[in-house]
């Protein structure tokens, strides 16, 4: 607020007033202490930091797919994202199931018949 040439003395008059003080809060920059206390973590990640987090995403995405193999893998073996403030990774969903045998399948899909009856 110095730089803006105001004091917290002046707060309540009319040269700067409460929703004064909120605006100048809300829109302080990133760098800033302000925001710097309110969420230290994203203080430290401006756009720039984003694209470049994701370009080296990409590129270690595409080492990965690029290898011998790649289809075979697992997706629980794909190189995780670079952590970014704020976001919290997704959770890989293991689904399990059992194997079941044709007539088994043809029984629950509600078809009578045998496979090559027709």
């Amino acid at each position: 607020m110095i730089s803006l040439g105001l004091r917290l003395r002046d707060l309540g008059s009319e040269s700067l007033t409460w929703r004064d003080l909120k605006v100048i809060v809300e829109q302080s920059p990133r760098e800033s202490a302000i925001a710097r206390s309110v969420n230290p973590e994203a203080a430290m990640w401006g756009i720039d930091q984003q694209l470049l987090a994701e370009l080296v995403d990409v590129a270690h995405w595409l080492q990965w797919a690029k290898t011998p193999d790649a289809t075979k893998k697992p997706p629980q073996n794909r190189p995780d994202p670079i952590p970014r403030p704020g976001v919290k990774p997704k959770p890989v969903e293991v689904i399990k199931f059992d194997v079941m045998t044709q007539d088994e399948a043809l029984a629950w899909l509600g078809w009578n018949q045998p496979l090559g009856a027709n």
